[in-house]
């Protein structure tokens, strides 16, 4: 082939790439006004909209200089090759498939937003992890799938009409070079161009890399980077948190500490020494040791999408607590108490293992064991250690990871069912009344043996697709109670107010009955909503973002081992004080890895909760994000500034404080994942 000749052909290409760019862009800004639409709520104008649009072109243009020079890469061998016709219709199918997969990227996340109120984060990749039936049958049930796929199907068949035609009249106007020269020139600038495009900056990081911090609103700075760039994004950090590596200071450094003395001391630690600060992480419960004898039954109950804030629409004609609404009483409700994690399994391992890091127990660390566990306190007091899930034990590989946590025994559906051969469920796992029957037989069977219990409940009917195919308690059920701001599908919304009805009525039947039994008065109790509900309200955020995260919780302590006086119930607190308390009330001289505070003591600032380790909830203000806050002061009941002011000193050290916390708890377990691969 004439040399002459190759810049030509390959000058022609390029407007079939930059044609790939345009479509991207468009396609990010028709997805951004999307989400902007759904989940923007009334408070914003169209100015926020514009600057979200503006900064999220460019990273539309990163995105499509990637698309492009991906799709140079795989046709310029048949281009410059001759095979001119080959390489133009490989370039154009590519090109669909390229925007076609942005469009469905940008599909999945607009629902994974309005399900997880945020982008596409780690908690993504960890579906696959699921059961894949029981994922598929939630997608089916409470998505429109099949219109999505018809909407697929017409968007293919408009990209494989338009993109050509937008191709062919680019290179109509393309300009084009008699002279070699020119044309090779001209085909270098474009491929600089491209380069510059995917790296998004000149000179400085590539924009990728940079946080994205385009406004004082969280929701414009959420809606800058677009679905594949968030995908990338989450699964670079789901890397990073899957395979640990060999940097025991990685989470330090995330949190902004330069080392370990630079945390200790934020911490307000007086060494940073290691062994001084791993003995800092520990606590021991004060009082005097028990006996086993003396010592109480413990259960702690973690509730699937128990979230607090659907009980705002509780009453006579649409009563969502049954039974434990009789039980509430005999114990105390913490009125803000935050969820730690955004997902079941996060919540596992920040509640039971302490871990900022998730997933901890994944792969070759399924068999570590670690000393932050919840249950080796009570394992080391001559407990019997159980964890009782109504699902099935290889869900998250959690049989296997919490039988190495100090756990004797991990039951799960199919032990239920041994019982309980009646026993029906959903794809997630049994009814709860057969989870708690089961469980109300493990505290029989082990008072019987002299034993003392310590039992982990997690339960799942309220869980999406929200089924209830089994004979229960007729209690009225209005979604009308919850208000305008309901999600306005009055079907799907009596399913769901009937799924958590029903877990909160078989929960205060289950409290009933031991209450009712001389087990109740040696039996200490917690329970948490481990994550909001997801699916009710059409949520404004950030102002709203403490709905978001608040959760059910509930405690009782029969007298002979409750302490002098009563818990703040009003107090911020959080997922993270719940094995402290537990541990201080029921083992006084134990120790136990202080995750959090124990909810009796005394707490003169009103105490503080951090919500997926990044939101700090003070009595002033919810400080976020975590390493360079902004103070979103309280504006009355739940709500808070959706623009976040510069934080005063006291703010800013609150949250440094916490920061330094997280992040000394992050060394302590990322560096006993790293001694066990090299001891």
């Amino acid at each position: 082939m004439n040399s002459a000749r190759l810049p030509a052909q390959a000058a022609r290409l390029f407007p079939r790439l930059w044609a790939i760019v345009v479509g991207i862009a468009l396609l990010g800004l028709l997805a951004r006004i999307g989400l902007w639409e759904a989940y923007a709520g009334s408070g914003r104008g169209p100015g926020l909209l514009a600057k979200a649009l503006w900064h999220g072109v460019r990273y539309d243009l990163v995105a499509g200089g990637v698309g492009a020079l991906l799709v140079a890469v795989i046709v310029a061998p048949l281009w410059l090759g001759g095979r001119r016709q080959a390489a133009a219709r490989l370039s154009q199918w590519l090109g669909i498939a390229l925007l076609l997969g942005f469009v469905l990227a940008s599909l999945c996340e607009h629902y994974y937003y309005g399900f997880y109120k945020n982008r596409f984060d780690p908690i993504v990749f960890g579906l696959f992890d699921d059961d894949t039936s029981a994922v598929l049958a939630t997608v089916w049930d409470e998505y429109p799938v099949l219109p999505g796929l018809a909407a697929l199907a017409l968007t293919a068949l408009a990209l494989s009409w338009l993109l050509p035609r937008a191709a062919a009249w680019l290179a109509h106007h393309w300009p084009y070079f008699p002279r070699v020269r020119a044309r090779q020139a001209m085909i270098a600038v474009q491929i600089v161009l491209l380069l510059l495009l995917a790296r998004g900056s000149v000179g400085t990081f590539p924009l990728v890399r940079r946080d994205v911090t385009v406004s004082q609103d969280p929701f414009v700075n959420a809606l800058a980077l677009n679905a594949p760039l968030t995908l990338y994004r989450a699964a670079r950090l789901r890397a990073r948190e899957v395979d640990i590596g060999t940097d025991a200071d990685a989470g330090l450094r995330k949190l902004g500490f330069a080392d370990l003395a630079s945390a200790a001391r934020a911490a307000g630690l007086p060494s940073g020494d290691p062994p001084r600060v791993e003995a800092a992480l520990f606590a021991q419960a004060p009082g005097q040791r028990r006996t086993l004898a003396q010592s109480p039954h413990v259960v702690l109950a973690l509730l699937e999408s128990f979230g607090a804030d659907l009980l705002t629409g509780d009453g006579p004609g649409n009563d969502l607590l049954g039974r434990l609404r009789g039980e509430l009483p005999t114990g105390y409700v913490f009125n803000r108490f935050y969820a730690g994690q955004n997902g079941t399994h996060p919540e596992l391992e920040n509640l039971l293992l302490g871990s900022p890091i998730t997933p901890l127990t994944h792969a070759r660390n399924a068999t570590l064991r670690f000393d932050t566990s919840a249950a080796l306190p009570f394992q080391r007091a001559g407990y019997r250690t159980v964890f009782l899930y109504g699902g099935g034990a290889d869900w998250r590989n959690i049989g296997v990871a919490f039988a190495h946590q100090g756990f004797d025994r991990v039951y799960d559906a199919r032990n239920i069912r041994q019982r309980f051969p009646q026993a029906t469920g959903t794809e997630w796992g049994l009814y709860d009344e057969y989870l708690f029957a089961f469980a109300s037989q493990l505290l029989a069977e082990a008072d019987a043996r002299g034993e003392r219990l310590f039992l982990f409940v997690l339960t799942t009917t309220n869980h999406p697709p929200y089924e209830l195919d089994v004979a229960h308690r007729a209690l009225p059920l209005d979604p009308g109670a919850l208000g305008s701001r309901a999600e306005t599908d009055r079907e799907e919304l009596h399913r769901t107010l009937a799924t958590y009805q029903y877990q909160a009525d078989q929960f205060g039947a289950f409290l009933q009955q031991l209450r009712n039994s001389p087990l109740g008065q040696r039996t200490l109790l917690a329970a948490a909503g481990d994550h909001n509900l997801r699916t009710h309200f059409r949520y404004s955020l950030p102002a709203e973002q403490p709905d978001v995260d608040r959760v059910f919780a509930w405690m009782r302590v029969p007298p002979a081992f409750a302490p002098p006086g009563q818990p703040d119930r009003n107090a911020f607190a959080s997922h993270a004080d719940l094995v402290p308390t537990l541990v201080s009330l029921a083992l006084p001289g134990e120790r136990y890895f202080a995750s959090g505070r124990n909810l009796w003591e005394p707490v003169a600032d009103g105490g503080q909760a951090l919500a997926q380790f990044d939101r700090l909830y003070t009595r002033e203000a919810v400080l976020f994000p975590l390493r360079a806050p902004r103070a979103h002061g309280w504006r009355g009941g739940d709500r808070i500034e959706a623009i976040g002011q510069a934080p005063t000193p006291q703010q800013r050290q609150q949250a440094r404080q916490a920061a330094a916390w997280t992040a000394l708890r992050d060394w302590h377990i990322r560096r006993a994942v790293i001694r066990s691969r090299t001891g």
